[in-house]
This record gives C-alpha cells, sequence and structure tokens, in this order.
C-alpha cells in the first residue's frame, strides 16, 4: 500500500509541476493547418532528379562495381576567328569540323572505375578536307568521397593520353589530328545536388585538371606544329590546365537545363633542337605556338528517358581569349547505363 502511495504521489507532484500547454487561437490553429498542406503538395511534386549532362563538366561519381556507361558525342565546330595576343578579336575564313568520340566507362570496384575516349576528326576548309583518328585518352577514376546530404562527391582522375593521332609526315595541315607526345593529367572533380527549390532541384559540379607532356614531340616534314617537307626537329610542349563549373537545373524530372563555363590556360609549344624546315622564299619556319587562353559557355538542354539513360544537346562558343580560337560547336550525345 505504502508503494503504490509513493508512486501516486511521485505522478501527482509531476503533473502540477507541468508547464501549461500554451493556447492556440484559431487564427494560429488555421496557419499551421494551411502550411501542413503546403508542405503536402509541394511534396507530391518533389521528385528524385535525373541528369544526363552537363555537356563539358565531368562528373564527380564512379559508375558502379559490375556496370557500364556507354555515351557518344557528334560535335559540329566552326572557327571563323582568332583572339589575338592582345586579346583582340580578328576575322578569319571559318574552318569546320566533325568530331564524333565515344565515352566507355566501366566500374571495376566501390571505388575505381576505367574510362577509354575514342575519337577523330574531319576538316574542312575552302574545299580541301583532312582529318584522323584523335589521341587516345584512359582514364583511371577513384571515388575518394560519396555524396552525403551535406558532403558533395569527390572524384580523382588520372589520365593518360597516348599519341595515336597523326601529327606530322601531313600532306595537308588538316590531317593533323594528334600532338606526337605522351601526357598525364591529374584531375579532380566535384559534385552536389541542392535542393534549395524543391520542385526544382540543382546539380552543381566543379572539375580541373592539369596535363602535363612527358616526353617531347620528335617531328619530319609537315607536323602539327607547322614545319615544311624538310623539317626535322623537336619540339617541347607546355603544360594546361582546366578549370569548368557545370550547373544544371531540373526544370521536370524529364527535362533539364545545363550551362557549363569553360576556362582553358596553355603554355606555349617550341622549337627546342633541331632544323624547322625552309619556306619557299629561303626563310625558316617557325615551329609551335604561343601561350593562349580560352573562356567558354556551353548552355543546353536535356531529355532523360530515366535513371540511366537521356540525350543532351547544345551549343559550345567562346567569349573571350589570348591567342585562341574564336568558335560555335553544337553538341548532342546520348548516355546509357547497362
Amino acid at each position: 500500500m505504502f508503494y503504490k502511495t509513493f508512486i501516486l504521489g511521485l505522478f501527482l507532484a509531476s503533473a502540477v509541476s507541468l508547464p501549461a500547454a500554451p493556447v492556440k487561437s484559431p487564427q494560429q490553429i488555421q496557419e499551421e493547418i494551411d502550411q501542413a498542406q503546403r508542405d503536402f503538395e509541394i511534396a507530391e511534386k518533389m521528385f528524385i532528379p535525373w541528369y544526363t549532362g552537363p555537356l563539358i563538366t565531368g562528373s564527380a561519381k564512379n559508375v558502379q562495381k559490375g556496370r557500364i556507361n556507354l555515351q557518344p558525342y557528334l560535335t559540329f565546330k566552326t572557327s571563323y576567328g582568332i583572339y589575338n595576343n592582345n586579346r583582340k578579336y580578328v576575322s578569319t575564313p571559318s574552318e569546320f569540323s566533325v568530331n564524333p568520340f565515344l565515352l566507355f566507362q566501366a566500374g571495376i570496384t566501390n571505388w575505381l572505375d576505367f574510362t577509354l575516349v575514342p575519337q577523330g576528326t574531319f576538316n574542312f576548309f575552302q574545299g580541301d578536307s583532312g582529318g584522323g583518328f584523335n589521341d587516345l585518352n584512359i582514364v583511371l577514376g577513384f571515388q575518394l568521397v560519396n555524396e552525403t546530404p551535406y558532403i558533395p562527391s569527390v572524384r580523382l582522375l588520372y589520365t593518360e593520353v597516348i599519341p595515336t593521332g597523326t601529327y606530322d609526315r601531313l600532306l595537308s595541315p588538316l590531317d593533323a589530328s594528334g600532338s606526337g607526345v605522351f601526357k598525364s593529367v591529374m584531375g579532380l572533380n566535384m559534385g552536389k545536388t541542392l535542393w534549395w527549390f524543391p520542385v526544382h532541384p540543382m546539380r552543381l559540379r566543379l572539375a580541373t585538371n592539369v596535363q602535363i607532356p612527358t616526353d617531347k614531340a620528335r617531328v619530319y616534314g609537315l607536323n602539327s606544329y607547322g614545319g615544311g617537307t624538310d623539317t626535322n626537329c623537336t619540339v617541347k610542349v607546355g603544360s594546361t590546365f582546366n578549370l569548368d563549373v557545370g550547373y544544371e537545373l531540373s526544370l521536370t524530372q524529364k527535362w533539364v537545363f545545363a550551362l557549363d563555363f569553360v576556362y582553358t590556360l596553355s603554355g606555349k609549344a617550341y622549337l627546342y633542337g633541331g632544323y624547322p624546315g625552309t619556306s619557299g622564299a629561303g626563310r625558316l619556319f617557325q615551329i609551335g605556338y604561343p601561350s593562349s587562353d580560352n573562356f567558354s559557355l556551353a548552355p543546353a538542354i536535356e531529355y532523360n528517358f530515366g535513371d540511366s539513360g537521356g540525350f543532351i544537346g547544345g551549343v559550345w562558343f567562346s567569349v573571350a581569349g589570348r591567342n585562341s580560337s574564336s568558335y560555335v560547336s553544337g553538341l548532342l550525345s546520348y548516355t546509357q547505363l547497362f
């Protein structure tokens, strides 16, 4: 009996000490009901976003172990001018090119994937044409961090560029499709999906890399760096730095607007040794090219069939630069995850 009385006393004492719940007015109750209804309507419209792009900025996520992603691209490019050393635009006769390539990506482990990028270029200028197979990119992707609600995904990439393209003994400058040197590329990609607008989620990407030639180009005859039939020399090729920012906005789950901001800074290529060759007037050829940079934009529209496939199409055009091309490109791509 004493035990029951003691427990009852504790209960009554705690009940007396509890603060009374605030009394809500009918207006406050109605506001809470209205807010709950709005939240419910937003939740009904929310979806898991599907993304195919953007066009240029690389992914911050590896392909899952045991899966394969295929993404063919087709690019049509028109170069119609240059930005000179003073960053002034100078018009030049238009040169056209077509660049088909395939991105083949396979998941090896939970943290490693492999990418192969074969491609070719076909050039057209004032009735002449040329082209060939380009240098081959082989990429290893290392997933350092997986995305969480508060942390972006982070991916480290190592690329080896194999000089499979044609670069010397050319019949025409339009046949140049390679650099003649092996290059090692170290890159870091980051990506994050943002829900600032619940029914229009966004994804941001940041990709940066440094490309360093690991040897020199030994060239004969007309080549990617200039010269003529009697050229016999070695060319030192400079490093390249790239910084890309990609933005995607979900208009609906299937339709997405994408935009890339692309900056490239390239070191000069110059005669390292040997004989540069002479022109018909007996003057020595100038071999190589100066350091350069270029800033460009690439807006696009995506249509996604599901979370594993979709189309993306857009334009990529230069905005400013120094010792670089002024151009506009049309790009079309389809991606499918198996």
